[in-house]
């Protein structure tokens, strides 16, 4: 049946593929009452295992996670290992198998369930959306217990998921390959799940009132990610004139043809499009999807889940590769940035009370100079196989940029007694993420080639906010006033100075920010690869000097919510 739905758009994008219903079965057992001692010492004992198999399970998942999607998503599942640790929550379990003579799974249903209701029956959104968090450790266990739970076959391509709710764990599991978009009738904007569907670029709604009883399995289905819109079984002629820009179509030549085009706005001013990069395995996406260069390119992922710590040959391929992939494209690498929260076994980190205001970013490779040495030593080696540009992450003082530089020097040095030739000129850029490095910036920007403005960063030492504590992360807004005043004083102390300036971040890839970040004037900005051809369509629709404008009334408005409606309105 043709029908248009309406819910909650919660992951970009434009996708039309068929829909697979996935219908979770984890209650349809039969509930069994255990009636002798040995019966229930037999459950705990299952019980016991489940766990064990469970958090085996969660530390592959994490580990996947931060290869293959982000640090920062992986955080949502070291939070789940952490909730299954919980002893009040193994307690309420067994307790439901000693006390009240439950089976194993009915039991986990049952403990899992009422906690869950607990967080949804809360007035607060985020905390409510943490509901499906506990369902998810709680659909875990079950299907260690023996009850599998359906998959998505890899054999599909193009498919629609259609649930009521999906897990961040399931989320997580869906291959770019066969899942093309994402629609469920329960979760949001601030989900875990919307978290992951977001950085896997995969296109989502949520909120589809009576979805499962509306959408059959193979139904064809159009999701406009953007909107929260959701075309059921168009007609032909509507599904040629429905825009998609999905990963189920990257391929199609007028998509690639537009995603091609620069980003130029309809008064002649251009915008540079990036990409962020996670990985080398992403280079080929970010550039069919029109990415101009590399924005950002994390290197964090070749120092974890190891025992020792990258060699310079190791490096020096990856980066190489990357330089060779990208064909003369700019590719800003970002040297380690790690610590906060994040453990290498091979260094010596002593634990912080306040581990995001410690030793982190460029404090840490100052520190570790040798470590930093072999990366700076690989990358100018890479240097000679494209257009490379080295960034400094976490950057607050004059003098770390000078001690970095000097570093540097003494790499490409070391390397010429050795022999080896190495680009001369590399432009050096720093992460502006902090406060102190935004309000210093027009004296920063004398040591240095550019800035690229990290927002996620940005807003947390702004706002103060712990974006990861739940019990404060509401407060967490890009949009907010005092965030923006940072980024317009940033990129007019380095106009001034005859500097660029990037932007990276979750801000820099989402479609309603466009008019802001024209007009705020950066000269580049850099997001996931699925929301470039979406960013660029933006750009060329805007005109750069009423940027200018809506800016200046912007920098006026007294929070984050008048700042998202004024943007509303005129998108």
């Amino acid at each position: 049946m043709k029908m248009l739905l309406k819910g909650i758009a919660i992951s970009p994008g434009k996708v039309i593929g068929r829909a697979h219903r996935l219908i979770e079965h984890a209650n349809n057992y039969s509930r069994s009452f255990l009636t002798s001692e040995v019966e229930k010492e037999k459950e705990l004992a299952r019980l016991a295992q489940a766990f064990n198999q469970a958090k085996e399970q969660l530390a592959s998942l994490i580990d996947k996670t931060k290869r293959e999607i982000g640090l920062q998503e992986a955080k949502i599942f070291e939070a789940h290992l952490l909730l299954l640790s919980d002893p009040l929550l193994g307690e309420k379990i067994r307790t439901k198998i000693q006390v009240e003579g439950k089976d194993a799974v009915w039991a986990v249903s049952e403990a899992t369930e009422e906690i869950a209701q607990e967080f949804a029956s809360l007035e607060d959104e985020y905390f409510r959306e943490r509901a499906v968090d506990i369902r998810d450790i709680g659909r875990r266990l079950i299907a260690c217990l023996g009850n599998g739970l359906e998959e998505v076959s890899d054999e599909a391509t193009n498919t629609i998921i259609v649930a009521e709710e999906l897990t961040p764990s399931q989320t997580a599991s869906f291959s770019r390959r066969t899942v093309a978009g994402i629609i469920t009738e329960k979760g949001g904007p601030t989900s875990h799940t919307a978290v992951v569907a977001r950085s896997l670029g995969i296109p989502a709604v949520s909120g589809v009132t009576n979805l499962l009883d509306l959408v059959k399995d193979g139904d064809f289905v159009f999701i406009d990610g953007n909107n929260g819109v959701i075309h059921l079984n168009p007609d032909v002629e509507e599904i040629k004139n429905l825009p998609t820009n999905g990963q189920n179509n990257w391929r199609d030549k007028m998509c690639i043809r537009n995603a091609l085009a620069k980003a130029i706005t309809r008064d002649g001013h251009e915008i540079e499009v990036a990409t962020n990069l996670r990985n080398f395995e992403e280079a080929e996406l970010a550039l069919a999807y029109g990415a101009e260069g590399v924005g950002l390119f994390r290197t964090e992922f070749l120092y974890m889940n190891r025992q020792e710590p990258p060699g310079e040959e190791e490096q020096f391929l990856i980066y190489r590769d990357v330089l060779l992939a990208l064909k003369d494209k700019p590719v800003i690498v970002r040297t380690l940035d790690i610590g906060g929260d994040k453990h290498l076994p091979y260094l010596e980190q002593d634990k912080e009370d306040n581990p995001f205001l410690g030793l982190r970013g460029i404090r840490l490779c100052l520190k570790h100079k040798k470590l930093f040495k072999t990366q700076l030593k690989a990358l100018l080696r890479a240097s000679s196989y494209g257009n490379l540009k080295l960034m400094f992450p976490m950057v607050t003082t004059l003098e770390e940029i000078r001690e970095a530089k000097t570093l540097l020097e003494e790499a490409r040095e070391e390397l010429q007694v050795a022999g080896i030739e190495t680009s001369i000129n590399i432009p050096i850029g720093i992460m502006i993420e902090v406060p102190a490095a935004a309000l210093m910036a027009d004296i920063l920007a004398s040591e240095v080639d550019f800035f690229s403005i990290g927002t996620n960063d940005l807003t947390q030492y702004t706002l103060a906010v712990d974006r990861d504590n739940e019990k404060v992360a509401v407060l967490y807004d890009a949009y907010h006033p005092a965030v923006l005043k940072f980024i317009y004083q940033v990129v007019d102390a380095a106009h001034r100075k005859g500097k660029w300036v990037g932007l990276c971040g979750e801000l820099g890839g989402d479609s309603l920010a466009a008019p802001l970040l024209v007009g705020l004037g950066l000269d580049e900005i850099s997001m996931s690869p699925v929301f470039i051809p979406e960013m660029k369509e933006r750009i060329r629709a805007l005109s750069y000097e009423e940027g200018r404008e809506l800016v200046r009334r912007l920098l006026e408005l007294p929070g984050a919510k008048e700042v998202r409606e004024v943007l509303v309105e005129t998108s």
